[in-house]
């Protein structure tokens, strides 16, 4: 009998080793570049693997940007690696995976005198080849968008191009990034002897259950989150993708925890993941996770119409069943969105006058939004028929709630401000006042904002010394938006009464932080005193590169002065009706006086604290470094009466900082006016 179990319990030992899964990860890859080999980086893009190799500048710097579009037009890049010595995994059958392909590519598998071909233009899916016996080499070939002969063949014209390949939308420009259409082996690839399979994640729990209610009221429609059966107010903001080339490394990954830290640390509740970046890093989510931030999270379709034809919704729905079962094992995840703005786009930008379609072509176009998202003009914002509502409903285990578009209604329609959520741009892109804020706050505000310029010590960074001027070459590259500087101008002019050509750029830059500051912190005020409104996620939390943009936070970590105001508002405890005060008289409106103050500073331990206390009132009084340390003050760009104090601490990103030789900057608002 003893002898019986022992080898049982060998039987079971040897069975689960052949069935152990082994994985031998592909990473010395070469691309081929005029006729010659280079190192490559995998994973990677083609614009980082030519810039390690010194082929291309710097595209985040000056006008750089400009001098690598050929990159995008480039005949073909080819990226290859011999597996002929490696040690592979047992097995009878051995499969290569490919995490992600970027761009419109075609896989070679060379055995013998012949090579295995496959397709693919979906960097959102994990590719699985059969690996052939006897294959030694692996070459991938990249290829210029054919968007130009895909459009010609579709039976109708559409508003954007980057509509038939599914990259990442905003990796081909975008009103806050630049144009840097790219391709490459952006996720890892392995050769393994167990096929992946596709599996929804049964056995997630959540300590708490989150749920979103879309009731019929008096109002309208509501859009309430509730967590465990109590309705909760979001505070939050819009996730962007954190870079222009988001390969998984450890400076991302730093990243990833700089951004969500800083999120958690301004009490935000909620980041929504929006719909024209990319569907993000595991460690992403494993973040949310760990800091109690709920995500509301977009499928990656932004602001423009998608083609119906068979490989495409075939596409779709891989993409959709492939993430939402990656994704949905992370309880941080309390919604799935459709798209980001695909029925504001289709009922409001004026595309049927553009195109002139023909009532067939609407339908047809009518029919493939509804196909893969769930629209009809008729229904709700809600779908159980769709690709991606099945996607959700088959896949999410925890069963969170799917809806179709955001927003219900573009800001142009009377029901924005009643039915379902919103997003207002009335503010910036309508160029109207702030004041309009408190008139048009909606049932659950997720998208509103207004721009402002980075950190001088960030310009630096980007803009040559000869060209630190406001409308210089290298500004207005890094200024993306058509009208942006004479926006911010006007609303200068309006709440600060300064002309943006009396001003020094440092000067410029600081101001528009603060009027950014302002328009924005009063419209989070807004929807925080408004008793039908129950979210706030203003656009947006973070840069993909150094640039004029809605960031509360530039590029390389440093917070605006619009983080530390939002941080001030989403705190439980916030003195709202002193905030309402606070907002009553426009800053151009007050009495300044040359500022006068004491400033006290140490570095004690590693740590720079710097204590103000004001001699008389002094408002939006900035603390910086000499040099510049990127990070955060625990408080900044604060106001202080006569008498008053403060004391703040420095919080550096990189904790190895040597704080002891800085010097410490001051200015204030009253610098400008008495100057």
């Amino acid at each position: 009998m003893k002898r019986l179990l022992i080898l049982a319990l060998l039987s079971l030992i040897l069975t689960s080793c052949q069935n152990k899964e082994e994985r031998v990860y592909l990473t010395d890859w070469q691309f081929n570049y005029n006729g010659q080999w280079y190192k490559a980086s995998v994973p990677g893009f083609i614009h980082t693997d030519l810039m390690a190799n010194g082929l291309i500048p710097d595209p985040y710097y000056g006008t750089n940007e400009d001098s690598v579009q050929w990159v995008a037009d480039y005949p073909f890049w080819t990226y290859s690696t011999d597996i002929s010595s490696l040690s592979l995994p047992k097995g009878d059958t051995l499969w290569l995976v490919c995490e992600g392909l970027a761009g419109n590519c075609r896989i070679y598998l060379c055995h013998g005198k012949y090579s295995h071909v496959e397709n693919e233009q979906n960097m959102f899916v994990q590719k699985i080849m059969k690996l052939p016996d006897s294959c030694y080499r692996i070459e991938i070939d990249f290829f210029p968008l054919d968007d130009d002969s895909k459009q010609k063949e579709y039976v109708a014209t559409l508003p954007d191009k980057r509509a038939f390949t599914r990259i990442a939308p905003y990796q081909q420009g975008w009103d806050w990034g630049p144009k840097l259409t790219t391709c490459g082996i952006w996720k890892e690839v392995y050769i393994t002897n167990r096929k992946p399979s596709i599996t929804s994640t049964a056995s997630i729990t959540r300590d708490s259950r989150v749920e979103l209610r879309q009731e019929q009221d008096s109002i309208g429609q509501s859009f309430t989150f509730y967590r465990d059966g109590k309705p909760i107010f979001i505070k939050g903001a819009n996730w962007i993708p954190a870079h222009s080339f988001p390969v998984m490394t450890p400076e991302l990954a730093a990243r990833y925890r700089m951004l969500l830290c800083s999120a958690k640390e301004a009490n935000f509740n909620m980041i929504r993941v929006w719909g024209g970046g990319i569907y993000e890093h595991d460690y992403f989510y494993d973040l949310c996770d760990s800091l109690g931030l709920m995500v509301w999270h977009d499928f990656n379709f932004s602001t423009m119409l998608y083609p119906d034809d068979p490989y495409m919704l075939a596409s779709i729905h891989e993409e959709a069943i492939q993430n939402v079962a990656r994704i949905a094992k992370h309880p941080c995840v309390v919604l799935w969105c459709g798209n980001n703005e695909v029925k504001n786009g289709w009922e409001d930008w004026g595309w049927q006058g553009v195109y002139n379609w023909t009532p067939e072509q609407r339908a047809r176009l009518e029919h493939g939004m509804d196909t893969i998202f769930g629209y009809t003009s008729e229904t709700s914002n809600t779908s159980s028929t769709s690709i991606l509502a099945q996607a959700v409903a088959a896949y999410d285990p925890l069963h969170r709630p799917y809806i179709t578009t955001s927003p219900l209604y573009g800001w142009g329609h009377p029901e924005c401000t009643t039915h379902g959520d919103s997003h207002y741009w009335g503010v910036w892109w309508g160029e109207e006042p702030f004041e309009m804020y408190k008139e048009k706050t909606g049932r659950f505000m997720s998208e509103y904002g207004f721009q402002s310029y980075p950190l001088m010590s960030t310009i630096r960074r980007y803009c040559p010394e000869a060209q630190l001027s406001i409308d210089s070459p290298a500004m207005r590259n890094h200024q993306k938006h058509p009208r942006g500087l004479q926006i911010i101008d006007k609303a200068m002019r309006q709440y600060y009464g300064f002309d943006s050509k009396n001003l020094s750029l440092e000067d410029y830059v600081y101001v528009s932080q603060l009027l950014q500051a302002w328009g924005t912190g009063y419209g989070v005020l807004c929807h925080l005193t408004n008793p039908r409104c129950d979210g706030t996620l203003y656009w947006q939390l973070n840069d993909c590169w150094p640039v004029a943009s809605w960031s509360s936070i530039d590029y390389y970590g440093n917070w605006k002065a619009l983080h530390y105001r939002v941080q001030k508002l989403f705190d439980n405890n916030a003195d709202l009706a002193g905030w309402e005060k606070y907002y009553s008289i426009y800053p151009k409106d007050r009495k300044y006086e040359k500022a006068k103050y004491k400033t006290t500073h140490n570095s004690n331990d590693g740590h720079l604290s710097v204590s103000i206390k004001a001699e008389n009132d002094i408002y939006d009084v900035y603390i910086d470094t000499y040099p510049h340390i990127d990070g955060h003050f625990t408080s900044n760009f604060v106001d202080l009466k006569a008498g008053e104090s403060i004391t703040t601490t420095l919080i550096p990103i990189d904790k190895k900082t040597d704080v002891s030789k800085v010097r410490v900057i001051v200015k204030t608002l009253n610098d400008i006016y008495t100057r």
